[in-house]
């Protein structure tokens, strides 16, 4: 037997759940030929994997990695940890079917989550002008996804009203033009502006649609935390309504919400979820103001928090959002030079950057101004707005434990690529998981942990072919060392690599061997 790559004596867990064993790989082309013992096979390429684990390549199911992919100093920060496929449209975020007047506020809009140079706000971007984008351009797949934020903004713009019948119609046209294309899912994000603005109707229409093509409905939901029952409540009635299968993303388990799952199984939803191995989370710091402070374009946010007035009508509410010693700069907007805000910048302003890292708390006390201002300024004067780290309080942390032994959880990590100092999860959390969570805690088997990774979120999201080692699959392989596999990213220092990823392959291609980084772009969007 001859391959183009082999990949010998290795310990396989091959993503179902099943027992490792020892044995070989095969590979030609873009495929797994065979698998098992296959003695004196003879290959161009051989990699003696002795000791090592060999498994499938990781899928993150939520992760703000689109753009990253295309270039930069984080182009290669998923295959690091050993992810192969990665969900575009998280939250719902996309810039097409979108006018060029449209595209720069949603531009502007998302550029706390991503930054680029990729996209002309100056023309309009339809869907395939924007897979152009990415076609022979990534060094890992790319899965799509419905992005409702897009969608509602090109039928919509920002209304912050329901949609009438004749807009869902526009907006399902839409839905159904993305999953012709091969989307797999409808992603919404019902805490961001314009998807927030969606009331059941539109989502259940919208999922009906998805539900044709045998898709599933993916939401950051309307309320997590103390307001879990009520996001919970609105996604159980989608799936229900819509006869869709429901994935909630970054869900924690705590009792409340363990509650609620069992609610909405006996009320026949279809649930699952996932989730990161970190104590915190990461958004922008519009996120944590009132819903009705965010209603409208980015213009219009910032002509609202100049307002004095206004700015004391939401002051308790800031105070109680961002707690000065658990809220972190991830990154900080650059001054803004367009001069629209009507309200000159305060001198503060232009030394902002030498904020990321830092505790909200003590860039506060440093200037000496209230809370309120800080925040409402960073916005009005500021590309828009800052992206920021919530850390959990203490007595969440054990909640990790009951989410990642769920038998719903699969892995992402929410990976944000933008700033100084974003959150270490998008640099960590494979090798975080298997360090911590298998070999150190024993929260999870081996075997466990890999199913979370790959052939669960395959089966869930309808990835055909990857997610498992099996003859006739896509060759999206990790190896890495059991011993050394570690993360090494901190909230200090979030770029750091991790170690013991030792070879990924990505469509029969090596992307990563002995460590090092194999260049080329042998990633695809996935049909």
């Amino acid at each position: 037997m001859a391959f183009d790559r082999l990949i010998k004596n290795g310990w396989i867990v091959d993503g179902t759940g099943a027992p490792r064993f020892k044995g070989d790989i095969g590979i030609t082309g873009d495929e797994i030929e065979a698998i098992g013992s296959l003695g004196d096979a003879a290959a161009e390429e051989i990699v003696d994997a002795e000791g090592r684990v060999v498994c499938p390549g990781f899928i993150d199911v939520h992760v703000h990695s689109e753009l990253a992919l295309l270039g930069g100093p984080d182009q290669y920060a998923p295959l690091r940890m050993g992810v192969t496929t990665q969900l575009a449209s998280p939250d719902g975020f996309s810039w097409a079917p979108l006018s060029g007047g449209q595209l720069k506020e949603m531009k502007d809009y998302l550029a706390t989550f991503y930054e680029d140079d990729c996209i002309d706000p100056s023309q309009p971007m339809s869907i395939d002008d924007l897979l152009a984008l990415f076609r022979g351009n990534i060094p890992s797949n790319l899965v799509l996804q419905v992005p409702h934020g897009s969608i509602r903004q090109s039928v919509l713009n920002w209304e912050t009203r329901p949609a009438d019948d004749a807009e869902i119609a526009r907006m399902a046209r839409l839905t159904r033009d993305w999953m012709e294309r091969g989307a797999k899912a409808f992603a919404t994000g019902l805490e961001y502006e314009p998807m927030r603005r969606a009331d059941l109707r539109e989502l259940v229409a919208l999922s009906r649609t998805v539900a044709e093509y045998g898709g599933i409905y993916v939401a950051h939901q309307r309320g997590y935390g103390d307001n879990i029952r009520t996001g919970c409540e609105e996604t159980f009635a989608i799936g229900v309504q819509a006869g869709i299968p429901v994935h909630i993303s970054h869900l924690t388990i705590d009792p409340m919400a363990a509650s609620e799952l069992e609610r909405g199984a006996s009320e026949g939803a279809d649930i699952t979820f996932d989730m990161y191995p970190y104590p915190a989370g990461s958004t922008h710091l519009l996120l944590n103001l009132p819903p009705y402070a965010q209603e409208g374009n980015p213009k219009e946010v910032r002509d609202r928090l100049s307002d004095r007035s206004f700015r004391q009508r939401i002051a308790a509410h800031i105070e109680q959002a961002f707690p000065l010693d658990r809220v972190r700069f991830a990154s900080v907007g650059k001054p803004r030079a367009d001069g629209s805000a009507s309200a000159a910048a305060p001198d503060w302003v232009a030394g902002i950057r030498n904020w990321e890292g830092k505790l909200i708390g003590e860039v506060r006390d440093e200037l000496g101004i209230s809370l309120t201002d800080l925040v409402c300024d960073l916005i009005v004067h500021t590309e828009y707005p800052s992206l920021m780290i919530f850390h959990w309080p203490q007595e969440r942390y054990g909640y990790l434990e009951d989410t990642f032994k769920h038998p719903l959880h699969m892995v992402s990590t929410d990976g944000i690529y933008a700033g100084v100092s974003p959150h270490p999860r998008g640099f960590g959390s494979y090798p975080k998981i298997f360090r911590e969570y298998v070999y150190e805690r024993a929260w999870l088997s081996l075997e466990q942990a890999v199913r979370k990774m790959t052939a669960f979120p395959a089966e869930r999201f309808g990835i055909s072919r990857r997610g498992v080692l099996a003859k006739g699959c896509y060759a999206d392989i990790a190896v890495f060392d059991p011993a050394r596999i570690r993360d090494r990213a901190t909230f200090a220092e979030p770029r750091l690599t991790p170690e013991g990823v030792e070879h990924v392959l990505v469509n029969g291609r090596f992307a990563i061997k002995d460590g090092q980084i194999v260049p080329g772009n042998f990633g695809r969007i996935v049909q």
